[in-house]
């Protein structure tokens, strides 16, 4: 059984917060104490939170906050303890740099050097998608593209081997946040490698919607799972340009041209524009997974054109800041923060966003900014820690502490501070997922494939269905933050995503730029 006393897994930053949680359902407060080598050197009483509505759990908090650095601290309340941790800084700059190889690991048409990554190591995946035919009319009636067009490279998007613009794009988009924020020259490497696959997805003049983007390409079925990359039987096809890809590519060429000072970028990124507003309702239909592929729909583009228009130093209609968190489908966020931080926009919408988003996180006991009320999305973890770059901008915009004390109270979560006790970093705490859904790290299903690398993180609790995508029944019935297994069999819960981990690589680098 999991320690009842949550602490983050990994540790606490020095001039950081240092808050517990403990699964207890006394309606007092309760003495708690942390212990070093049999001492005890800090005394505390609980705070009692009654039952949490996410978990559907009583727990108490527990705050630490004057402990001094130190290691092998724990936590004792009544009969219950902790996991041992650590207070002291450089806490996340390993993390940041497992993190950041998982882009690596996730590469296509690219051998991944075993000495780079050591037990990783392979041939170069998919080199066929050098020709790679549209799909057509197969699934798009009137579509008629003619011949194969060279879309190699890019990162494997998920547990699949599937190359999404708009997912693929979001995920560069925090990339380039992270480079502009700590330059990094591996960092800078990985943007690169993406940028230039998303060139290639552009249809090619002659072609139907000539300009725009590919939405995805991936094989006609499901790869075998699990499988090696470059092993892969299945069929290879491109799928339907749409506006919202063309969008997504738009915006995140122009923010490379700015964050890796390639002004060449800039007409590239405004030839797409143009194409978008040519084809302004060219919507990537919602195929629930039937082809082989996630269907990353998105049918309202208004918030995407704004995305690209803002990157463009075009006029932007000013957006919002959902506390569900931005994704793939919903840019209004980065749209904000990109103006923000280019001084287009005063910081007053950013500083209110995170504000609102402590709020939220000052009710959660658990010390997450995230609490929808219709449910857990597939990928909570990736919302949460985009709701973290919200508050790690707008502590750079105004310097207030509190925003970033807010970034380390939701890292908390993610490391081990939650409803299970889990860390949903590979590697990361004593009780970190470490069975994750993929099929190139699919050791659980053939113990000849490596394992998830550490780094990788888990999608998370998920209590929401996906059409196409069967939950699986065991979680039928559990309080939203519960919902998660750590097996190889739980799509919905427990794969890996690169748009869910490029936020990790923000946030990390962030706090080890920003320890306090």
């Amino acid at each position: 059984m999991r320690p009842l006393i949550r602490v983050n897994q990994v540790g606490y930053l020095t001039a950081g917060p240092k808050c517990a949680t403990w699964v207890h359902d006394s309606a007092a407060a309760e003495p708690f104490a942390v212990v070093q080598d049999a001492s005890v050197v800090l005394r505390g009483a609980s705070q009692p939170r009654g039952v949490d509505a996410a978990s559907a759990l009583a727990v108490h908090l527990l705050d630490f906050g004057a402990l001094p650095d130190g290691t092998g601290y724990h936590l004792v309340a009544g009969d219950d303890h902790s996991h041992p941790f650590r207070v002291g800084s450089g806490l996340y700059g390993p993390l940041y740099r497992d993190a950041l190889r998982v882009f690596y690991l996730l590469r296509s048409g690219c051998p991944i050097d075993d000495a780079r990554a050591p037990g990783y190591g392979r041939p170069a995946g998919h080199t066929a998608d050098t020709a790679v035919p549209g799909v057509g009319e197969r699934v798009y009636p009137g579509w008629r593209p003619t011949g194969t067009f060279d879309v190699s490279g890019g990162w494997y998007d998920a547990g699949d081997y599937g190359k999404y613009t708009v997912s693929g794009g979001i995920a560069l988009w925090q990339l380039l946040e992270a480079q502009r924020l700590r330059p990094d020259p591996l960092l800078e490497q990985e943007c690169r490698f993406q940028l230039a696959w998303m060139l290639r997805m552009r249809v090619p003049d002659g072609q139907p919607y000539a300009g725009m983007a590919f939405h995805r390409v991936h094989g006609h079925t499901w790869s075998p799972m699990p499988g090696w990359p470059h092993e892969d039987p299945t069929e290879r096809v491109l799928h339907r340009p749409s506006t919202a890809a063309t969008l997504h590519l738009a915006a995140v060429v122009a923010k490379a041209a700015l964050v890796l000072h390639e002004p060449a970028y800039l007409p590239m990124a405004h030839a797409a524009y143009r194409a978008a507003a040519a084809h302004p309702d060219l919507i990537a239909p919602d195929d629930e997974g039937r082809y082989g592929g996630g269907p990353y729909g998105d049918p309202d583009v208004t918030d995407d054109f704004a995305f690209a228009a803002a990157a463009l130093g075009l006029e932007t209609p000013t957006g919002d800041f959902p506390l569900d968190g931005f994704d793939f489908d919903a840019v209004s966020g980065p749209t904000q923060l990109d103006l923000a931080l280019a001084g287009r926009i005063p910081p007053d919408g950013v500083r209110q966003a995170g504000d609102r988003l402590l709020e939220l996180q000052a009710r959660q006991p658990w010390g997450q900014p995230y609490a929808p009320a219709g449910g857990w999305s597939w990928g909570s973890n990736g919302r949460i820690l985009n709701n973290l770059v919200v508050l790690a901008v707008a502590h750079q915009l105004t310097g207030a502490r509190r925003f970033r004390d807010g970034v380390a109270r939701g890292m908390d979560y993610l490391l081990g501070r939650n409803g299970l006790g889990q860390s949903y970093i590979v590697g990361y705490g004593p009780d970190a997922s470490r069975h994750l859904r993929t099929r190139q790290f699919g050791h659980d299903l053939d113990p000849a494939m490596p394992p998830p690398p550490p780094g990788a993180l888990a999608g998370g609790a998920n209590s929401v269905p996906t059409p196409g995508f069967p939950s699986d029944p065991r979680l039928a019935g559990r309080p939203p933050q519960l919902c998660y297994l750590d097996e190889p069999t739980s799509e919905t819960t427990n794969d890996l995503c690169v748009r869910w981990n490029a936020p990790l690589v923000y946030v990390t680098a962030f706090l080890d730029r920003h320890p306090g």
